[in-house]
């Protein structure tokens, strides 16, 4: 079983920190060309530089990914770098922690932009790219979303978990499109991974213990363990697999 991404290019948004930066180190160590995006510039630029330092290559691109002209100016930056676009991650998100009853508009808009919005012009992006210029070698797109969006959700994170659901049901179809032109379109759903949005939540009333009681692993993932299941995803290992949500959750969500 081979998981090496030697010499394709990958896009992964929101690559500036926690998962996304796992996520960036993991595919370079693989072999690819990584574009870290971030919406803050500083942060993309130092993980590109990290991975470069270890050997790698990547530059860092920042865009936000709610806006089409920038996701635009994503896409066509990895183009012009490298000559080519093999992978695309999406995982920026946003996650407002706003009861419903309380909810501003703003916040709601903010978090659908960003996380479905995002995926949906990331995904028709990247596609058209791949689907004109890689001919038989296919592409793959490897979508973040949570068991917020399929399994009971997140109190009060009603933007998030429509956010989240809707990735689920978008990378379905998505894959069902895409198959025609060798684009792999999977969903990976972490549960409580060591992030500093997660570190916040646990830092809360309830504490860590009462967080790791819920998982039956009895501890909190490392963003490695999910990065490790998208290198899968995004490798010739699982290249019968496109459509599917797979759960890394340490049993929290057992689908």
């Amino acid at each position: 079983m081979k998981l090496e991404l030697h010499e394709q290019v990958a896009i992964v948004t929101g690559g500036g920190q926690g998962l996304g930066a796992a996520i960036a180190h993991t595919l370079a160590t693989a072999g690819a060309r990584i574009v870290v995006n971030d919406i803050n510039p500083d942060r993309a630029e130092r993980v590109a530089s990290e991975i470069r330092q270890a050997g790698g290559e990547a530059i860092g691109v920042a865009a936000d990914v709610s806006s089409k002209f920038q996701c635009v100016h994503l896409v066509e930056t990895a183009r012009a770098q490298w000559g080519r676009l093999d992978i695309l991650i999406n995982n920026a998100g946003v996650a407002p922690a706003v009861p419903i009853l309380k909810m501003d508009e703003w916040d709601w808009d903010r978090c659908l932009g960003v996380n479905l919005k995002g995926t949906f012009m990331m995904s028709q992006l990247a596609g058209r790219v791949m689907a004109d210029e890689n001919r038989a070698r296919g592409g793959v797109i490897v979508n973040i979303a949570a068991p917020a969006g399929t399994a009971p959700p997140l109190l009060h994170h009603a933007a998030y978990s429509a956010s989240k659901a809707g990735v689920v049901g978008f990378a379905r179809e998505c894959a069902r499109e895409f198959a025609a032109y060798g684009i792999r379109v999977n969903t990976v759903l972490p549960g409580m991974i060591d992030t500093p949005p997660v570190a916040r939540a646990v830092a809360g009333p309830d504490g860590l213990a009462g967080w790791q009681a819920e998982i039956p692993l009895g501890r909190l993932g490392d963003p490695q363990e999910v990065a490790n299941v998208v290198l899968f995803l995004c490798s010739t290992a699982s290249s019968y697999m496109t459509g599917s949500s797979v759960t890394v959750a340490g049993g929290q969500v057992m689908p």
